[in-house]
């Protein structure tokens, strides 16, 4: 890939601690594909961006709290970007689109949490911008709601992205192409 980024999206205790929600749908897989596409942007040079998200207190994200902190094999590097937000999308409010434009980014890799909120309002909102964006269709995970299964709602989100013009691919074929840059 070139000029890309890879944004892992929300990937914070919180939805692996069982304190003040279930644990996420597939926690291991989930986190061992994270970690590849970590891997694979780390050893290209590709800029990797940790996105938290900022609940108010008792949330689950609760800012400052134990809940709040990355997963704890997630471990920013020097030349990571570490993002607080407070919306859905991780361009509202923030300086992301300033960061990414200023190392010449044009394409996303996106990873994380929750499919049909911040994963999938992030993907819309760089979409919108620009910005070809790279789904890791196996690497973003969601809760189950009260008519759906987490893995349901996770595939229908992959389908509305790929819809909007977004790229779908699993994780082993977005590390590869990570690890290649210029592809």
């Amino acid at each position: 890939m070139k000029n890309a980024a890879l944004l892992v999206i929300d990937i914070q205790r919180g939805a692996f601690d069982g304190e003040r929600c279930a644990p996420i749908d597939r926690p291991e897989t989930f986190v061992e594909n994270a970690l590849e596409l970590i891997g694979a942007a780390r050893g290209s040079g590709t800029p990797v961006v940790f996105v938290k998200h900022c609940d108010s207190a008792g949330e689950v994200f609760e800012e400052g709290s134990p809940h709040w902190e990355l997963h704890e094999s997630l471990v920013p590097q020097t030349g990571d970007k570490v993002l607080k937000k407070y919306a859905s999308s991780a361009f509202e409010g923030t300086d992301l689109a300033t960061a990414l434009e200023e190392v010449h980014v044009k394409e996303l890799v996106l990873c994380g949490l929750q499919s049909e909120f911040c994963v999938s309002n992030t993907a819309n909102s760089a979409l919108a911008m620009g910005f070809a964006v790279f789904v890791a269709q196996d690497a973003h995970r969601t809760w189950p709601s009260k008519t759906e299964p987490a893995f349901a709602i996770s595939e229908r989100v992959n389908q509305e992205l790929k819809a909007r013009g977004a790229s779908l691919a699993p994780t082993a074929a977005l590390a590869q192409s990570l690890r290649e840059p210029g592809t």
